[in-house]
């Protein structure tokens, strides 16, 4: 007996010790070469020179977003709860604090960055193994045979473990990682957009700014104006007509300031909503269009704002090859080529299932004419009816489907970013086109013709001739600086690159 307990104890360490990963070389034909089950004419995995990555059984990761994003050793972008965001403070916010703030606290972001858990628990489950050995007693106590007296009570046990003979394991723990990385860069590909919407309303809020300040002085110098020909008019020095314009011209402007106040205050709402704060917050907002040094950044290197140049059409190609590498490393783009990855690895799993499982056990018997029983018991499966052949097709065109979603991702992403940047180029190049000479403060010159009209140098038709040109040209001025940085917001969510990249100075 104390054999029997020893043998019974051996042999129970040794299904749980044993590696119930085994390597699994079997590789199926489908696994190497997926073009076989792929549609035809769709370009698989196989087929494909780039990235370099495919050719890979784990996944790999290129870093790209607003902010550095650490790679850990495994190759999966840092976890999203352990990057610090540290915004600044709330009473007067630049453009990266922000940017800043609205990576904290957008609740888009922070719903989304919750999937990241949900991945880590999946792939914690995968590297779980998924079979636990089973036993199984059977004990007749009572057994009764005519003219025959049992010396003992029959029994039986049996212990047995599921063994996966083709590396199921690690195909399961790939499709997990896989899956993990490419929810990582969806949430990085939020970050990326939410940081380009963040920038556009903020620009926005800066634009709608200067145009409510046109609007005051405007409408402060219409009020001024009025008073003084009103004075001139009660001493016979103007005409009436010329009272009712400037009168008309003030209730146009008092029209005007109040729009231009709710354009702003909605622009400042749309700007407090997207940093996830009420409409009414306390939150001041540093910045001037006009004061931004603005850059154009290439191939090579950054052309200054100095420069009176049109566009470059010898340099059109190793720009579109230098943006291109930018949409290449898209978040988004990786987040394709990670489901490439996971696809990959499900087929792997397909394949290796088509080698059946091996339970095997010990088991003792003890018969009741006294005779004991020591022995294993070994089950598996005949892949007859289901050799798993049709699953390991779906896999493949499922891989075929991932590979195609990828390269359309890549080529989606590089027209964005080319026609992102050549908006953006256009803006630039047209806005340090020509004559640059700055412009002179607006209620400076409009006190200058109140100054000339007081002094009879003018009549109220010049007057208003010149009031009308100088706000039209500090509107053109606003629109051309509110095109330059809207497009410099939509090519930062096109192509990932840093803001500060296109900034001559740190907002």
């Amino acid at each position: 007996m104390a054999n029997l307990r020893f043998f019974l104890s051996f042999c129970l360490m040794a299904l749980v010790c044993c590696g119930c990963r085994t390597n699994g070389a079997y590789q199926s034909a489908s696994t190497t070469d997926a073009s076989q089950a792929a549609p035809p004419g769709t370009t698989t995995v196989a087929e494909t020179g780039t990235p370099s990555s495919l050719d890979q059984s784990s996944p790999v990761v290129q870093q790209t977003s607003l902010e550095s994003i650490a790679i850990d050793d495994s190759g999966v972008p840092q976890a999203i709860d352990s990057i610090p965001i540290e915004p600044e403070p709330a009473d007067s916010l630049s453009l990266s604090g922000t940017i800043s703030l609205a990576l904290a606290n957008n609740p888009d972001l922070v719903a989304l960055r919750a999937t990241e858990r949900v991945g880590v628990a999946t792939l914690g489950v995968a590297q779980t193994y998924p079979f636990n050995p089973f036993v199984q007693v059977q004990a007749t106590p009572y057994q009764h045979l005519d003219n025959v007296n049992p010396r003992s009570t029959y029994h039986y046990m049996l212990m047995m473990q599921r063994f996966q003979l083709a590396g199921q394991q690690g195909h399961r723990e790939d499709a997990a990682f896989s899956s993990l990385n490419g929810i990582r860069w969806n949430i990085h590909q939020a970050e990326l957009q939410t940081s380009s919407l963040t920038a556009q309303l903020y620009f926005t809020a800066l634009y709608q700014n200067g145009l409510l300040l046109i609007a005051e002085a405007n409408h402060t110098n219409n009020e001024r104006l009025l008073k003084t020909l009103q004075k001139r008019f009660e001493a016979g020095s103007v005409a009436a007509a010329d009272v009712a314009t400037i009168r008309i011209d003030t209730n146009s402007s008092r029209r005007q300031l109040q729009l231009a106040r709710a354009n702003h205050q909605t622009a400042l709402r749309d700007l407090r909503r997207q940093l996830g704060f009420p409409p009414y917050a306390p939150l001041n907002f540093d910045g001037d269009l006009q004061q931004i040094d603005w850059q154009l950044p290439a191939g090579e290197a950054l052309v200054p704002a100095e420069t009176d140049q049109g566009i470059d059409r010898d340099s059109t190609a190793r720009d579109a090859a230098w943006v291109a590498s930018w949409a290449a490393n898209r978040p988004d783009v990786l987040a394709a080529h990670a489901n490439i990855d996971m696809a990959r690895a499900n087929l792997r799993l397909a394949s290796a299932d088509r080698v059946p499982d091996l339970q095997l056990g010990p088991y003792y018997q003890g018969d009741p004419d006294g005779m004991t029983r020591l022995g294993f018991r070994a089950e598996m499966n005949l892949p007859i009816i289901n050799s798993g052949k049709p699953l390991e097709t779906q896999r493949a065109a499922e891989l075929s489907q991932q590979n195609t979603i990828w390269r359309q991702a890549l080529l989606r992403a590089e027209l964005e970013g080319q026609a992102a940047y050549e908006r953006y180029k256009l803006a630039y190049v047209e806005f340090h086109r020509g004559n640059n000479e700055a412009v002179s403060e607006l209620p400076r010159e409009l006190q200058s013709l109140e100054q000339q009209l007081a002094e009879g140098e003018v009549d109220v038709v010049r007057v208003i001739q010149a009031r009308t040109s100088m706000l039209q040209n500090q509107r053109a001025l606003l629109d051309q600086l509110n095109e330059l940085a809207q497009s410099a917001a939509l090519l930062v969510g096109a192509t990932g690159m840093p803001v500060e990249l296109l900034l001559g100075q740190s907002l």
